[in-house]
C-alpha cells in the first residue's frame, strides 16, 4: 500500500515523538520482566481508556470502512490475568475536531503494529505471555484494520470532514499523552485482593 499524504504528514511530524517514546518507555524489557509487567500493562490501560473516552465518540460513525473498537476492555482482562486491579483511566483533553480525534487514534491504532512485533519477540525468547494479549488484539486482522483506518483518515480529509493540520495536531497530542502514561518510572502495582 502506498502511503497517503495524511500518513506521510503524520509520520514526518510525529517521528521524533515516536522515537522518544520508544526510548523513554522501554516497553519491551518492562513487559518481559514479570516484576514490571503489571504496572506497565496498567499504564497501557490508562492510556487506551483515556484516549478512547476522548476520541472515539468523534469518529465512531465517521466511516463504514473503519469501526472503533476498545482495547482498554481487553487490557482489563489482561490485568485480571496478572492479578492487578484495573486502574482509573488517565483523562485526556477532548479533541477539538474530528481531525484531532483521528490523529490521536492514529497513535493507538499504530501501536498494534508494534505490539504484534513485541509479542512475537517475547514468545521467541520463551517468555511467558500472561497478560499480554492486548499487544495483538486483532491477530491476523491487524493489517486489514490498519489499512482501513488509514483509508478512513484519508477519506475524512478528502471530503472535508477533517483537515490534515488537525490530524497532525492530534497525532502530536496522542504521542504526548502516551509519553505521560507510559514513560518508565518507579511505580507500584495494586494487587487484586
Amino acid at each position: 500500500m502506498i502511503a497517503s499524504p495524511v500518513l506521510h504528514a503524520l509520520r514526518a511530524a510525529t517521528g521524533p515523538a515516536h522515537d522518544a517514546l520508544e526510548t523513554q518507555a522501554r516497553i519491551e524489557p518492562r513487559l518481559a520482566d514479570r516484576r514490571t509487567r503489571g504496572a506497565l500493562v496498567a499504564d497501557f490501560h490508562r492510556f487506551h481508556a483515556g484516549l478512547e473516552a476522548a476520541a472515539h465518540p468523534l469518529i465512531a460513525d465517521l466511516d463504514e470502512g473503519f469501526r472503533v473498537r476498545s482495547r482498554a476492555e481487553g487490557i482489563a482482562h489482561d490485568l485480571r490475568d496478572l492479578g492487578v486491579l484495573t486502574p482509573p483511566m488517565r483523562p485526556m483533553t477532548p479533541p477539538a475536531s474530528v481531525g484531532e480525534a483521528l490523529g490521536r487514534v492514529y497513535v493507538a491504532e499504530g501501536s498494534m503494529l508494534g505490539g504484534r512485533i513485541i509479542r512475537r519477540r517475547l514468545a521467541a525468547q520463551g517468555i511467558d505471555l500472561t497478560g499480554l494479549a492486548f499487544l495483538d488484539p486483532w491477530g491476523d486482522d491487524t493489517g486489514a484494520r490498519w489499512r482501513g483506518f488509514i483509508a478512513a483518515m484519508e477519506r475524512a480529509c478528502a471530503t472535508g470532514a477533517a483537515d490534515m493540520d488537525a490530524v497532525v495536531r492530534g497525532g502530536l497530542h496522542g504521542f504526548a499523552f502516551a509519553e505521560r502514561a507510559l514513560a518508565d518510572r518507579c511505580g507500584t502495582e495494586t494487587p487484586v485482593d
